[in-house]
């Protein structure tokens, strides 16, 4: 009789314990962890050399929600690099961060920030060469973010010898 009793009690405690994990979503409050702004962050630099020998500009951009917290964010980032006080075009990249692959390729989350490798194709890239890096972002709900830094390069970007 009593091993029947603790079989009734530990089979309804299982019963009124089990959650399925459905929950109704809400969605008529806004998401509090929407990026509220973005910058180039200041661990944007010169890269290692990769296989075929070339130093990338590491662009990190992050996006910070309204309480200051890094966070994702989903829309088209566009980046520009241009030597400081000359006329040409500027580089430019385009990411989708509304595709899942690109959101596993370049978030860090050790940093937090988005971490775009740019290999260059500019002339005079040589230490002590001023860059301007810009950034512009669209998000999916229309909010559009713009940043800029200034990045003296220490480094050449393509070896020498």
């Amino acid at each position: 009789m009593g091993s029947l009793l603790v079989a009734m009690l530990v089979g309804t405690g299982i019963q009124h314990g089990c959650d399925t994990g459905t929950r109704m979503i809400r969605d008529d409050r806004p998401w509090p962890w929407w990026p509220a702004s973005m910058e180039i962050s200041t661990l944007t630099r010169v890269g290692r050399f990769d296989e075929a020998g070339v130093r990338p500009v590491e662009v990190r951009v992050l996006f910070q929600d309204a309480e200051g917290d890094p966070c994702k964010a989903t829309g088209e980032l566009t980046l520009t690099i241009a030597r400081a006080g000359e006329p040409e075009d500027p580089e430019e990249r385009s990411i989708d961060l509304s595709d899942l692959a690109a959101q596993h390729r370049f978030y860090e989350s050790v940093t937090g920030c988005y971490a775009i490798p740019v290999h260059l194709d500019l002339p005079g890239l040589v230490p002590g060469r001023l860059l301007r890096i810009g950034a512009r972002f669209e998000s999916v709900d229309g909010s559009v973010f713009e940043a800029q830094r200034n990045l003296v390069l220490q480094h050449d970007l393509q070896p020498t010898g």
